[in-house]
């Protein structure tokens, strides 16, 4: 009998062991949780009141190959009075002070250029489990991107700040896309001790031509100072690149003129006719 329990207590320690790899602080031991702490308290917190009754947007899930639950939602594709069936999907990566309540209201306009936009609370975040760490969370989209990919025929990604790093990681794994997005993403997460294999910058295709990168000239949170590198050499691949001098961080724009205009010009790029 004692022996079954060393054995077992072996066999758990090895499964929970194995699960939190994904789960490792790649960016310090000390200073990723803490700067994951600092991030998520200013993250509202999680209210489904804010989608009740709005047409067309549903709940949606993803369970990890860790056995993890990400929640957030879908935005099902219509053209404002019915649902029609969607020509792709857009898989949004949000920054890290966002819920997915309240980013999917934003995102009625993707819908209704005839596409299903999914996003999704990161691990740890709102109501998605797991524990906070970029490791997981790159990790976590790799395998968001892949499921999608097997369902809908244009696939397009859309990254806001953080999102941005996590998203140019997802494509850097060599996932397939049709075009991408990257609105006022840090050029580089080396700085806060990550490794350098996570930068952004390191995870730009040689052939960057079906990118868009933004950078915000009145970004207060993200200042064109930490962008532009990213941009410039993203340029130097063959990527659209395009500085708003009225541009603050991604949806804190101070007008709705402005907003609007920088919502319009990411769709007519992710809509342009398949590469």
């Amino acid at each position: 009998m004692k022996r079954i329990k060393i054995l077992f207590l072996t066999f758990f320690i090895a499964v929970n062991l194995s699960a939190s790899e994904r789960e490792e602080a790649i960016c310090g031991t000390f200073l990723e949780p803490f700067l994951f702490w600092v991030w998520s308290s200013m993250t509202p917190n999680p209210d489904s009141h804010r989608v009740a009754g709005i047409p067309f947007i549903v709940p949606s899930k993803f369970k990890t190959s860790d056995g993890k639950t990400l929640k957030g939602y879908k935005y099902i594709s219509n053209d404002g009075y019915a649902k029609i069936s969607a020509k792709g999907y857009i898989l949004v990566a949000m920054g890290n002070a966002m819920v997915s309540d309240q980013m999917i209201i934003m995102l009625k306009n993707f819908s209704q250029r005839n596409y299903d936009v999914y996003v999704y609370d990161y691990r740890g975040y709102g109501n998605s489990e797991g524990n906070r760490r970029i490791k997981a969370i790159i990790e976590d989209y790799k395998e968001i991107a892949a499921s999608l990919n097997k369902v809908y025929e244009r696939k397009l990604l859309y990254g806001i700040s953080l999102g941005g790093a996590v998203m140019l990681n997802v494509i850097g794994s060599g996932i397939e896309y049709d075009a991408a997005v990257i609105d006022s993403a840090p050029s580089f997460l080396s700085p806060f001790g990550c490794p350098k294999r996570v930068d952004p910058v390191a995870n730009l295709p040689k052939d960057a031509s079906k990118f868009l990168i933004i950078t915000a000239q009145k970004d207060s949170i993200l200042p064109e100072s930490l962008t532009a590198p990213l941009r410039e050499f993203a340029k130097k691949r063959g990527a659209k690149t395009f500085i708003g001098k009225e541009y603050e961080h991604p949806f804190a724009d101070k007008s709705l003129d402005i907003h609007n205009e920088r919502m319009e010009r990411i769709l007519n790029h992710l809509d342009i006719k398949k590469r």
